[in-house]
Formats: structure tokens, sequence, C-alpha cells
């Protein structure tokens, strides 16, 4: 007897080809059957005559690293089908963290008012303790080089000696033998924008003897775009390896053009047999730490120490030249009107407010208000957010239309209740999914519903080496997502961003039923996917 049948339905089966009407038989975990099924016995029939099945969504960038430890159920991520969720993206994450205190400040998502501490040291430890706290989603996770660079030299702004080196690389190894499908980098963020190549592809190596993928958020998406591509390439060839490359957008201050040539070289790449992924999230609006507007050296160090230099009146005079004359990849953006606040525990209130309206509330300078709003979360200061001009909409267009394009979050899992209501990333975390399917592809029909599941199914399984997910296939794992289309809806806005969306009917992890009419099962059978 199967566990599950939905009947009736049209499937979307992941591939990208054409959806067809059919069954799907769920038992023990896994798709039993795709097809006719009467005759099959089972207790749990389900009539879907007029929705769509579809492989549940897997979120290839996600920073949910601590938010899942925080709340397991994902509620943000469950209720808009994402069964799977790639962690450890950007070189932040928190894991290894012989040093508790640094190892938060390269994690998204902590807010020491929760009372809930780290309880790990190594990459082990911290997967075994998310599968003590249960997961509703399954868990794919990446190590992170941030936390890899802090736990082995802090915040040194410098190459590592042979012996950090070597240490970097156990702490790698040790990671991927616990079951991390490989690497990421953040290039434009400290610390690891302190590394070089060789550095990179010393630890991309030992990644690749494991099998695993070098994910990385490259040094820059402005002038030198090609150049941070052509080093992410390189890393891959010579640690031999997959590259996946992380939203990627070029700044709006790129050279024109610029992203045509890129596409180019990376699907040349591809025909000449390198193994190039890259993603984005759909949106126009991107987030980022209220502490990236500054020079890294206010916020390198101990958390007494980052507290000391925020609290002092010189800090902010020491700072003046470097934001005024857009000292980096941010403040070129926009003008600070054009910056808005996404998440401070000490001032909700401002949350969706510009950094130039808060100034004029406080009557004071920018760069006071960007040092009092991160001095006021204490040692969460790293955890504040904005919201920034991503990308432009053409650019973002064309890149989502790549072929190789897959589409994620670039947010962390939240709720409207519990402790996570309080973590406002930014609206993917809430609806990306249903907005790829309902905006682009529905609505201005920039590629078809069934390339748009491809693009959050097969394509990012593929992408970070997960085989038993992505289709709607004999054998693979039983993630599903079963949805009406016409009444699938993104309800998220950039200032709203914590509304769940409508249309996901049911979701399926593991062959266990997680979300149904419109609630939670509470449900936890996630697991960590491993190579």
């Amino acid at each position: 007897m199967a566990d599950i049948i939905l009947r009736g339905g049209t499937i979307i089966d992941g591939s990208g080809q054409s959806s067809f009407r059919g069954d799907v038989v769920i038992d023990r975990g896994a798709i039993s059957h795709v097809g006719e099924s009467s005759q099959f016995q089972c207790e749990r029939i389900f009539n879907i005559e007029g929705k769509v099945v579809t492989p549940g969504f897997i979120d290839i960038h996600s920073h949910s690293d601590f938010p899942i430890y925080v709340d397991g159920l994902g509620q943000s991520g469950i209720r808009q089908g994402i069964t799977t969720s790639v962690i450890g993206n950007c070189g932040h994450g928190p894991a290894p963290a012989p040093d508790k205190e640094m190892a938060k400040q390269v994690t998204i998502g902590v807010n020491d008012d929760w009372g809930i501490d780290f309880n790990w040291v190594t990459f082990d430890e911290y997967l075994s303790e998310l599968l003590a706290v249960g997961q509703s989603m399954n868990v794919a996770p990446l190590v992170p080089h941030g936390a890899i660079r802090v736990a082995a030299m802090g915040y040194e702004p410098r190459l590592p000696s042979k012996t950090e080196l070597e240490n970097m690389g156990s702490m790698v190894d040790a990671a991927m033998s616990a079951g991390a499908l490989g690497l990421s980098t953040g290039l434009e963020y400290s610390p690891g924008r302190h590394s070089d190549t060789d550095e990179l592809i010393y630890l991309s190596k030992i990644v690749g003897r494991f099998e695993g993928i070098y994910a990385s958020h490259i040094r820059e998406r402005g002038d030198d775009f090609e150049g941070a591509v052509n080093e992410a390439l390189e890393i891959g060839l010579r640690g031999d390896l997959p590259v996946q490359l992380s939203h990627l957008a070029p700044r709006p201050y790129a050279p024109p053009k610029i992203l045509d040539k890129i596409l180019t070289n990376i699907h040349e790449a591809t025909s000449n047999g390198q193994s190039v992924g890259i993603d984005t999230f759909p949106d126009p609006w991107g987030p980022a730490h209220l502490l990236d507007l500054i020079p890294s050296w206010v916020y390198e160090g101990s958390d007494d120490e980052v507290l000391s230099r925020l609290k002092d009146p010189s800090t902010a005079e020491k700072c003046y030249e470097y934001v005024y004359n857009q000292g980096n990849f941010l403040l070129r953006l926009s003008g600070f009107d054009q910056f808005y606040l996404s998440y401070s525990r000490s001032y909700p209130g401002f949350v969706g407010m510009s950094l130039e309206e808060i100034s004029k509330t406080w009557g004071i300078g920018i760069v006071e208000t960007i040092l009092k709003l991160s001095a006021a979360d204490g040692k969460d200061f790293g955890s504040v957010l904005i919201r920034h001009i991503f990308s432009e909409e053409g650019d973002l267009d064309q890149l989502l239309k790549d072929p190789l394009c897959s589409v994620g979050s670039d947010g962390a899992v939240a709720s409207k209740e519990g402790p996570l209501k309080e973590l406002k990333m930014n609206r993917s975390s809430f609806g990306y999914a249903p907005r790829t399917i309902e905006e682009y592809a529905m609505k201005r029909g920039l590629f078809s519903v069934e390339e748009a599941v491809r693009k959050m199914t097969s394509l990012p399984a593929s992408q970070v080496n997960v085989k038993d997910r992505g289709t709607i296939q004999v054998g693979k794992a039983a993630d599903v997502v079963v949805m009406d289309l016409e009444a699938l809806s993104d309800l998220s806005t950039d200032d709203e961003p914590q509304e769940y969306p409508a249309g996901i009917d049911t979701v399926v992890v593991n062959g266990v039923i997680v979300f149904e009419g419109g609630d939670h099962t509470l449900r936890r059978p996630g697991k960590i996917l491993s190579i």
C-alpha cells in the first residue's frame, strides 16, 4: 500500500520539458510511480484536478544557517514550496566556531536577545545540532570561507602563514568529511577580501578531492567584473571542481554591455568542458549589512573592540572620506535616500525608512547614523541590515533568462510568529519561488512555467551536486509541491516583506506532508544532504 497518491494533476517534472497529466505515487519517502495510478491502494489519495505538481524548490542561495537552528520549521521557506535550503553562502556561516563570538560576526541572523547560543565548535557538531533541533526542510550545507579564515587567523588583513593556511585546509577537509557540499567565498566582504587567488586554489583543491563545488560571491561586479569572474573560473580549473557564481547581476555602474561578455565567457568555458553555474534572486533590490557601508577596519576584531570603535566619536571622522568619496561597491550605487533599513532590533520603528530619513530624524550625519544604528544592537552589530539597489531590471532579466541561471532567495527563512518574526532580510525569503513563476513566467513571459520550475529544481540540484532531488521521477526522493497556478501569488513586497504567498496547497518533504490546507503540519522530516 502506498503512502500518498496525488491524482489527476498536471505534472511539471522539473526537467524543463512540457507538462503532462498524470498521477504521482509516493511510498517510503520516494516517488514510486508516475502515471495512471488506479492499480495502487492508498489511504491518503489527494484529488488535485486542476492543480500542478512540481518537485520541491531548492533554494540555491540561502543565508538560513542560524535561523534554521533557532526554528527548524522554516515557515517562510516551506510555505512557498522550498524543500531544500543551500546554506553557508557568501563565506558567511556559523561553523566552524572555535571562537563563538568571532563566528557570530560572520553569521547572518544572530540575535543576542533570543538567548540561543552556538552549541558547537566543529562543522560536524553544527550539522548534528541542526538535526537535533529537527528540520522541516532538507539542508544542503556549504562550508563558509569567512568562518574558516576567522577561525584560523581572525580578521588579519594579510595572507595566511604556511601554518595558518594548513590549519584552514584541515578545517575544510573536516567540513567536507562531515557532509559539506563545497566551499563558499565572499570576496567583497571581510575577511574574505583579504585572501588571494592562491589561498582559494589551495582550499578548493581539497574540496575538489571530495567532488565538492566552489560557490563564490566574487570580488566585484563593477569596474573589473570580468576579472573577478575570470578569477573564479581559474580557481575552478586549478582546483578541479565546479564553480557556482552567486547573484551574478552587474552593479548598475558596471561597464555598459558587460553582462553580454560575461555570459559569453561563461558559456565558452562550459563548451570547453568546465562545469560552471550561475544564480540570482528575482528582485532589483538586494540585502546587505549596514556596516558594509563603512571601512572594514571598523568592524574587524573582537566584539568589545568593534563596539568601542562604533561608540567612539572619532571613528566617524576617520570614516568621512571613505564614505563620501564612495569608497566601496555599495556606496557607488546611489544616494542615502536609496538605502533602506530592513532590520534593526533596537529601532524597529525605523525599518523601511531610508538612511537619509533616519539621519534627518536624529539630526546627525549619515556616518554617525550608521555607527549609532549598528552600536545600538550591541554584539549583534553585524545583523543590522539594509536594502539597496541590486541590479538594473534589464540586466536582471537577461541573467534570469540565461539557461545556466538558477533562481534562489539570497534571503533567510523567517516567520510571522516566534523569534524569527523579527528577522526581515528581504522579500524573497517569503516569496521568490511563487514570484518567479507568477511574475517572470506567467505575466511577463521571460520563460515558460516549465523553465521557471527547472530553474528552481533540477538546475540547482545539478549545480550543487544533489543527485536524488529536483525532478518528478521514479526513485527520486519525494520532495513535492502541489500548487494552484490560478491562485498563485507572491504577496510580499520590498516594503512589507513578511507575507506568505497564496496558491501553495501541499508541500511534501521526504514523503512526509509538512504543509497542507494552509497550515504547517509541524513535522520535521528534513535531512542533511551530502555528496
